[in-house]
C-alpha cells in the first residue's frame, strides 16, 4: 500500500471546502436519479459501439459486475486514495512503502484530491477494484448545475454518458486497466530512481504542486523512459476523453433537449480549469484545446474508416494513438489500415 486510505480520509476531513449541503429528500432524487442515469447510459453508449452482438454481450457481461457510487467529497478522496494503490504496481517501486511514507503519501493525495473534490463531476476508477466504479461526487455535480444554470436533469444524463462511455471503453478492452496501471506505476517510479526524491510522498507533493499551478510536469522527467510513458498515457487520455465527448454529443442529442447548450456552458468550464481527475493528478494540463484534439481524431478516424474502422483502436495495446497520431490522425490511418 503507498496511500494510508484511512489517513488520507481523515486529512480530507479537514481540507474540503465546505460545499451547498442538499436537504435528505435532494439529496435521495440526486443518487437514485445518477444511479439510473448510470445504468441507462451505459446501454445507449455500448448500442453507439456498433459491436458485434457475441462482444456487445460480453461487454454487458462485464458491466454488470461493477458499481456506481454517489459520494460525498470526503468519501471520494478516499475512494481515489483506494484506486492509487490499485493503479499503482508497489513492486514496481526502488523502495517499498512503509506505514509512515504511506502516512505522509495520504497527507499530500489528500491535499490534492481535496482541491479537485468539487471540481471533478466523475469518474471511471478501473483500478481499484478488477470490475470497476462509476463514481459521481454529488456536491460537484450540484455546483456545476447551479453555476451554469442549465437543467438538472439534462445535466445529469449528460455527465453520466461521459463516464458511461469510459466505463464501456475499459470494458470493451478489457486489457486497458493492465497497459494504463504500467504506465502509471512507471511516472511514479521512476522520480523515485532520481535525486531529490526520497519517498512515494515527495512524488505526491509535486503532483500537488503541478495541480495548484506551482510546478510544471518537466520538474518530473527524469529520464527518457519516464517522457515515453508520459507521453503515451497523454495520448490515451486524450483518445479516452475526446471519444467521450463525442459520444456523449451524438447519443445525447437523442435523449437530451439541451445538449447543445450544455456543450457550450460546459466548454467555458473546462476553458477555466475543471480538467478530468487523472488529467489534473498527472499534471498533464488535459485543457479544452486537448479535449478537442482527441474529439477531432476520433471524428476523423470514423469519417474515413467508420465506427467498426475506429474501433479496432480498443482491440490490441498496438493500435493506440500516440500523442502525434491524435493531432495528425492520418499517421494512426496509414499505420493502422494502411
Amino acid at each position: 500500500m503507498i496511500v494510508d486510505e484511512k489517513f488520507a480520509a481523515r486529512t480530507a476531513k479537514e481540507l474540503v471546502s465546505a460545499a451547498r449541503v442538499p436537504d435528505p429528500a435532494e439529496l435521495d432524487e440526486l443518487v437514485a436519479g445518477m444511479k439510473d442515469n448510470a445504468l441507462t447510459a451505459q446501454e445507449l453508449v455500448l448500442d453507439s459501439f456498433l459491436l458485434d452482438p457475441a462482444h456487445a454481450d460480453d461487454v454487458r457481461r462485464r458491466l454488470a459486475k461493477g458499481t456506481v457510487l454517489v459520494l460525498d467529497q470526503v468519501s471520494w478522496v478516499k475512494a481515489n486514495a483506494q484506486s492509487l494503490n490499485g493503479m499503482v504496481d508497489a513492486e514496481s517501486l526502488p523502495v517499498a512503502p512503509g506505514p509512515g511514507t504511506a502516512k505522509a503519501a495520504a497527507v499530500e493525495v489528500a491535499g490534492v484530491l481535496s482541491l479537485l473534490s468539487t471540481r471533478v463531476l466523475g469518474q471511471f476508477d478501473p483500478f481499484a477494484v478488477e470490475t470497476g466504479r462509476l463514481m459521481f461526487v454529488a456536491p460537484a455535480v450540484l455546483i456545476a448545475e447551479e453555476a451554469m444554470n442549465v437543467s438538472p436533469r439534462d445535466f445529469r444524463m449528460w455527465v453520466a454518458l461521459h463516464e458511461a462511455t469510459h466505463q464501456v471503453q475499459f470494458a470493451t478492452a478489457p486489457w486497458l486497466r493492465e497497459h494504463m496501471r504500467s504506465l502509471l506505476s512507471q511516472v511514479v517510479a521512476t522520480p523515485l530512481k532520481a535525486p531529490g526524491f526520497s519517498g512515494v510522498a515527495d512524488v505526491f507533493a509535486t503532483l500537488g504542486r503541478i495541480v495548484k499551478g506551482e510546478a510544471s510536469m518537466v520538474d518530473l522527467i527524469q529520464d527518457d523512459g519516464m517522457r515515453s510513458a508520459l507521453d503515451e498515457a497523454s495520448g490515451i487520455l486524450s483518445l479516452l476523453e475526446g471519444h467521450a465527448d463525442v459520444v456523449m454529443d451524438e447519443v445525447g442529442i437523442e435523449v437530451i433537449p439541451s445538449v447543445r447548450k450544455l456543450r457550450r456552458k460546459f466548454e467555458a468550464r473546462r476553458d477555466a480549469g475543471q480538467g478530468g481527475f487523472l488529467s489534473n493528478l498527472l499534471g498533464m494540463n488535459l485543457k479544452l484545446a486537448q479535449y478537442r484534439d482527441g474529439a477531432k481524431f476520433v471524428r476523423a478516424i470514423r469519417s474515413e474508416v467508420g465506427q467498426t474502422g475506429f474501433s479496432v483502436i480498443y482491440s490490441s495495446p498496438e493500435n493506440l494513438p500516440t500523442s502525434e497520431e491524435i493531432l495528425t490522425p492520418q499517421l494512426w490511418l496509414d499505420r493502422v489500415h494502411g
